[in-house]
């Protein structure tokens, strides 16, 4: 809905798709993960939260295909 376009809608995709079958969409849908720094400025499209519970859920759930931000530390430099 207009209401979710450009914010963070993890509360509404709680209230609106109960049932967990929602979540095999996540995969097709998923396009990666903001910087960490960025994710400040994502604007909220409610004042509500979504609910503990639920973030554990989708966490379980999308741990296989997400991406993740290598760590400084971790970071590989190749000179050529």
């Amino acid at each position: 809905p207009q209401q979710a376009l450009n914010a963070d809608s993890t509360v509404f995709f709680e209230l609106y798709h109960a049932s967990r079958e929602s979540f095999t969409y996540l995969k097709e849908f998923y396009i990666g993960e903001l910087a960490p720094e960025d994710l400040a400025a994502v604007p909220r499209a409610s004042e509500d939260t979504a609910s503990s519970d639920f973030m554990q859920q989708l966490r379980e759930f999308a741990t296989p295909f997400r991406l993740r931000h290598p760590r400084p530390e971790d970071a590989v430099h190749k000179s050529f």
